[in-house]
């Protein structure tokens, strides 16, 4: 695999490493342990070095946290040695495929009170691909909807942002001020 570079993230244990092929045809994948990433081979391999305590990757990236008390100087080149080693497979992903997302670009504000529940994530979810998404994927990083009860959003943020304590202020009141502007100023965002 082709390493293009090796980025600092906003947060301190936390490296961007942008590749030169496709990671995943769309979508992406997350693994704070190494039995959730027992199944994905690359995640596995990355588990294996002492200190990695998440894996975040979609298709041209991926971002590694470690442990507090490791220190980059040698764990970055082993990140290297795995990442140069792995064959790369393409995965496809039907987890977007499969939500019914509609094409529709523009929903009205005062639409946004009458969808049901599911057509409401949908509705957030599109708002998150297009405004936000973009600039945590640009740090390494990335979110998913946990659920939403009510007018209370709850999320989760992968990669870079998961323990970025930047996450839980300012990043957190950006989402919540464009979710508010986009969809309904009733909305509350919290991380779980």
């Amino acid at each position: 695999m082709k390493i293009i570079s090796v980025i600092t993230t906003p947060n301190p244990d936390a490296l961007k490493f942008t590749v030169g092929d496709e990671l995943l045809s769309e979508g992406s994948r997350s693994f704070t342990s190494a039995g959730s990433a027992a199944k994905d081979e690359l995640g596995a391999k990355l588990f294996e070095l002492e200190g990695i305590t998440s894996v975040f990757y979609m298709s041209n990236f991926i971002t590694i946290n470690k442990d507090m008390n490791c220190s980059w100087d040698t764990l970055e080149s082993q990140v290297l040695a795995v990442l140069r080693e792995h064959e790369i497979e393409k995965i496809e992903t039907n987890e977007k495929k499969n939500t019914g997302k509609s094409n529709d670009n523009q929903l009205n504000k005062g639409d946004f009170a009458e969808l049901s529940p599911a057509q409401k994530i949908i509705a957030i979810d599109k708002v998150l691909d297009d405004e936000v998404r973009p600039g945590l994927a640009g740090d390494g990083g990335g979110i998913e909807i946990v659920g939403l009860e009510e007018n209370v959003l709850q999320v989760t943020y992968e990669g870079a942002c998961g323990s970025c304590p930047s996450s839980t202020s300012g990043t957190l009141q950006f989402i919540e001020t464009t979710l508010k502007t986009e969809l309904d100023n009733n909305l509350t965002v919290i991380p779980v």
